[in-house]
């Protein structure tokens, strides 16, 4: 164990490897510089459908998710005693969440 410490030691002591190290690291600061210079110059354009895109995700950010004329509609229709329940509709609405429901968790 000791003696493959002194060879590692006694190689990276050689002269040939601390140039190999100087070579190395010049090589770093080279790249960093052509990546300084590449990004200066770097543009960015969206199409119009990502413009569009973008427009309706800060719209839609921006709503509170409520169509408050549905619901003033209604409020009004169970105020005045005209608004009727569709049973089957719900009924069914119901076994379809149920059905979805039990194929994601079995």
């Amino acid at each position: 164990m000791a003696i493959d410490m002194l060879s590692d030691f006694a190689m990276k002591s050689l002269p040939e490897n601390a140039s190999l190290k100087r070579s190395v690291s010049s090589n770093a600061a080279g790249a960093d510089q052509a990546a300084a210079v590449r990004s200066e110059t770097d543009e960015v354009s969206l199409t119009a459908s990502a413009q569009t895109l973008a427009r309706a995700t800060d719209k839609a950010k921006a709503a509170d998710g409520m169509n408050h004329e549905k619901i003033e509609r209604l409020r009004q229709a169970v105020a005045d005693g005209s608004y009727q329940v569709n049973y089957e509709s719900i009924a069914s609405k119901i076994v379809d969440a149920e059905d979805e429901l039990s194929s994601i968790f079995g």
